[in-house]
């Protein structure tokens, strides 16, 4: 039995299980594979033996726990997109940029969700958008819910990749960034990704008090300037904390600050014409 035959029994074998049948025995497993029940017993036994399957009794299986986990981390990832995406809608309404959902990947912060602005002339992204989490708002977002041991790991080296003239080259400097994060709880980035690209991003909290998941607007630079993403800070707080709450998070961790009290208001700058709107 080669390895890809071996693992498509396996897989079969999973998909024997269903609400209406939770055991399933050897004898079965070898009448349906077209196999003998000795190879039956091994490919089981496999299965059992990395937690994919737990004896139930003599010659018969039930799942286990392993597939219980992969469930879970699934079901995670999906109820995040499908939890978050309201509040990243209500801010890209709110200021008409282009708003992404990001998870961090190692030392990349990559793109989960993406709602399209509706300014005319606005960024253009893509789920599945893999950035440096080093020079993007949302992955410095994301980086600043490490401890110094795991940035120190995810950046053994002084010296960071530079994407502009206005990256962060050093990680002392990325340190001193994501301090400074945690302080005013939004990123800014200033065409540090790419130039002409200007971004805000905010962490969102999961239950556990982790930061696993960012959002952020990005929009030109002849729009953003200083003043306006300073402006659009508290709109991105506001939002990422309101996304937190649906989740779940009864609390801001400790060494963020408080969320903010009430709403900001909204740009005068963005306004919907009704030729646009319609």
């Amino acid at each position: 039995m080669t390895e890809i035959t071996a693992l498509k029994r396996g897989l079969d074998i999973l998909d024997m299980f269903s609400a209406e049948q939770r055991v399933v025995g050897i004898s079965e497993i070898a009448t349906r594979l077209a196999i003998h029940k000795s190879s039956a017993s091994r490919l089981a036994a496999t299965l059992a033996s990395s937690g994919y399957l737990v004896a139930a009794s003599a010659g018969n299986y039930a799942l286990g726990p392993r597939l219980a986990a992969l469930g879970s981390l699934a079901a995670a990832r999906q109820d995040l997109t499908a939890v978050v995406t309201p509040f990243l809608k209500d801010l890209v309404e709110v200021t008409g940029e282009t708003g992404h959902l990001a998870v961090l990947d190692g030392t990349i912060a990559k793109t989960v969700q993406v709602v399209d602005g509706w300014h005319t002339v606005r960024m253009h992204s893509w789920v599945g958008k893999l950035s440096p989490a080093h020079c993007s708002s949302m992955g410095k977002a994301l980086l600043a819910g490490l401890s110094d041991a795991e940035l120190d790991e995810l950046y053994p080296d002084e010296a960071l990749p530079v994407r502009t003239d206005h990256t962060i080259t050093t990680r002392e400097q990325l340190r001193h960034e994501l301090t400074k994060l945690r302080r005013t709880g939004s990123c800014l980035d200033y065409e540090e990704l790419e130039v002409g690209l200007r971004c805000v991003a905010a962490p969102v909290f999961s239950p556990d008090g982790t930061v696993d998941a960012s959002i952020s607007i990005s929009g030109p630079a002849q729009r953003l300037t200083r003043d306006r993403m300073q402006f659009l800070a508290r709109l991105v707080r506001w939002h990422a904390w309101r996304a937190s709450l649906a989740r779940g998070v009864l609390a801001v961790p400790p060494g963020w600050p408080a969320p903010l009290a009430e709403e900001p208001p909204a740009p005068d700058w963005a306004v919907r014409s009704e030729a646009r709107h319609s």
